[in-house]
């Protein structure tokens, strides 16, 4: 009898450690097949990505959806497609792959501003902002200086000049030399009419970055309403020596141009 006991147990051990086995055999077998998706799918993103750069929209939809297919639970593949879509214009299905990133990785920061700023895009306000705020608070972000950035110019679309200037004023205690917040914040002081302000923004953008033709433009009329003649000329050169095909240029020679009639008029 005690030899009976003794083999069934036995029989029971190996029985249950071949089942062990099996199942461990099963796991390692699907983390092999899960390994080789996502380096397909990775690679097929990263070739993606790469097309997109060099302007060869269809090759880089192409590797995209091939990433897809290898993995469909990958976000960053999503995301990616999602790009491609704008540039081709077909932006429903731009916002259905964000969407599908989104509900995939909500907690990645990136994703949740690259949608944010698609959202904005489409004066999807509200949405945008949520999702910009989701960025923000994602504790793996890098950048959320970035994102509150985005999210301070995206309200000046709105136009809400107060939270524009709220966002922006978070961005810039995060980064303080930022260079687009810095910008903007010149640019909210002047619709406020805070002409000192917008000037000192101004010149702490000019410490961190090359002014574009926007930049200067707003120099510009900073100056003309503080009076400093002598700085909308040198704004005035610098827009002529750097940016003579810009739209802010051709709004130069039209200002000036009116003031000339003006003059001639009296």
């Amino acid at each position: 009898m005690k030899f009976l006991c003794s083999l069934a147990l036995r029989t029971a051990f190996v029985i249950a450690l071949s089942f062990m086995l099996f199942a461990c055999a099963t796991v390692l077998e699907q983390e092999r097949e899960d390994k080789a998706r996502f380096r397909i799918a990775d690679t097929n993103v990263r070739l993606g990505l790469g097309y997109l750069q060099q302007g060869r929209e269809k090759a880089a939809l192409q590797k995209l959806k091939r990433a897809i297919d290898a993995m469909p639970e990958y976000a960053e593949a999503h995301s990616s497609i999602a790009l491609v879509y704008i540039r081709l214009d077909e932006l429903d299905k731009a916002e259905e792959h964000y969407q599908r990133a989104v509900e995939l990785k909500p907690n990645d920061g990136a994703i949740q501003n690259n949608y944010a700023v698609f959202l904005c895009g489409q004066a999807k306000y509200a949405e945008a902002e949520q999702h910009f705020l989701a960025a923000v608070n994602s504790r793996r972000y890098r950048t959320p200086a970035e994102a509150l950035e985005n999210l301070g110019v995206c309200m000046l679309q709105v136009p809400d000049l107060e939270k524009a200037e709220t966002y922006l004023r978070k961005a810039l205690q995060v980064d303080p030399r930022l260079p687009g917040a810095l910008l903007q914040m010149a640019r909210v002081s002047a619709e406020n009419k805070r002409m000192m302000s917008a000037r000192a923004y101004l010149q702490r953008y000019q410490e961190v970055s090359t002014p574009g033709p926007d930049g200067l433009w707003l120099g510009i009329q900073v100056e003309k309403e503080l009076g400093d003649m002598a700085a909308v000329r040198e704004y005035k050169t610098l827009l002529r020596q750097n940016y003579s095909d810009s739209n802010e240029m051709r709004w130069l020679l039209e200002a000036e141009a009116q003031e000339r009639n003006e003059v001639s008029g009296q």
